[in-house]
């Protein structure tokens, strides 16, 4: 059987033997065995790529996978353009074929990633976990699963703590890159902001977020101090529970904004976005004990529980600046409004409880 194969195409010309090829050349299908027919739906509500769901028939019954997800460059010209720039298209591809193999923690597995010589089209083909639960974000998660997540979360960065490779991979530093440009141009992001999106955010939470304009430059030293990597995108709509029937307790997502940077902004911002804010007041003291706790279990020393602390609420601030950047960002859905409007709210009460900006200026 001729493999060869075009690696990154469009969704409409994912055809039977288009994965046929696709399925041999990585072995998950009998060279003896062909694809026959697949169907697509559209699944999840990734505001940076669009997500299908492949249903395959083979030849021979049960020749190969059932289904498959696949996740492609967005159709929208703004998301589209936002991913490109940013690096994040570049960064998925290249977490699931230079990183992925060798994390212990709980991600899906990647049947097939390319990128095109754009840097923008890509084709990522992924095993399917369902059957599984995801939360709303907007509804929130509660306590024990946000404690799973952070399990997850301190695997990831216990696993690479001060690992100096990670610095020579230049596709680990679009997050810094792209955080770095935002908040030298936070200023005008605030200014215009009450034009663009000022129906959705109260005057007080944006005026809370304006307070990082007088302290960039010690943000930017802050957040861009390599420690480990950094997901920069953990939330509920990043995150399957239960999945595979169950089988996997928690599964972590969309690894586009991967970076090498700091463990704790993954910390604060789970619990700034994915919780509601009285559930995050209750439990937040526990949850970072926890996470900490995961640390040191995972081989993490020379980090105590009150750095960790200490860092959780000054890197709070990340999720409230990126609630006020990434609303002007991205395209506009109803249901975006809805998620940015809480998102901003969430945070922004997280910053105020946490007094991180007055952290921030004795760093």
């Amino acid at each position: 059987m001729n493999t060869a194969f075009e690696p990154v195409v469009p969704v409409e010309q994912i055809s039977p033997e288009w994965l046929t090829a696709v399925l041999v050349a990585n072995g998950r299908l009998n060279e003896t065995a062909k694809v026959v027919d697949v169907q697509r739906a559209t699944c999840g509500t990734g505001q940076l790529g669009d997500s299908y769901r492949f249903t395959l028939s083979y030849d021979a019954p049960g020749a190969g996978p059932a289904t498959l997800v696949g996740k492609f460059a967005s159709k929208d010209p703004t998301s589209r353009e936002f991913g490109s720039r940013s690096g994040y298209y570049r960064s998925e591809i290249g977490f699931y074929t230079e990183l992925a193999p060798q994390l212990s923690m709980s991600i899906p597995t990647a049947v097939h990633a390319a990128l095109a010589d754009n840097v923008t089209d890509f084709v990522l083909l992924m095993e399917d976990l369902a059957p599984a639960r995801q939360v709303d974000q907007l509804l929130g998660c509660s306590a024990d699963e946000s404690a799973r997540v952070l399990e997850q979360a301190a695997a990831l960065h216990a696993a690479t703590w001060h690992d100096s490779r990670l610095a020579t991979l230049d596709w680990l530093k679009g997050p810094i890159g792209i955080f770095t440009h935002a908040t030298d141009n936070f200023a005008q992001i605030v200014k215009t902001f009450p034009e663009l999106c000022g129906d959705l955010v109260p005057e007080t939470d944006l005026r809370e977020a304006a307070q990082l304009i007088d302290h960039a430059d010690t943000w930017k030293r802050v957040f861009s101090d390599p420690q480990c990597l950094w997901h920069s995108d953990l939330r509920a709509d990043n995150v399957l529970f239960d999945a595979k029937g169950g089988s996997s307790p928690v599964v972590v997502l969309d690894w586009q904004g991967l970076g090498f940077g700091r463990g704790t902004i993954d910390v604060a911002y789970w619990l700034g976005t994915s919780m509601t804010t009285e559930l995050r007041r209750a439990h937040e003291r526990d949850l970072v004990a926890l996470y900490h706790k995961a640390l040191v279990a995972n081989g993490v020393s020379g980090y105590d529980a009150a750095q960790c602390w200490d860092d959780y609420r000054v890197h709070a601030i990340h999720g409230l600046q990126i609630g006020v950047f990434g609303l002007g960002a991205v395209k506009r859905t109803p249901r975006g409004d809805q998620m940015w409007k809480l998102w901003i709210e969430r945070t922004a009460a997280q910053v105020r409880d946490l007094n991180s900006f007055e952290a921030l200026a004795r760093l």
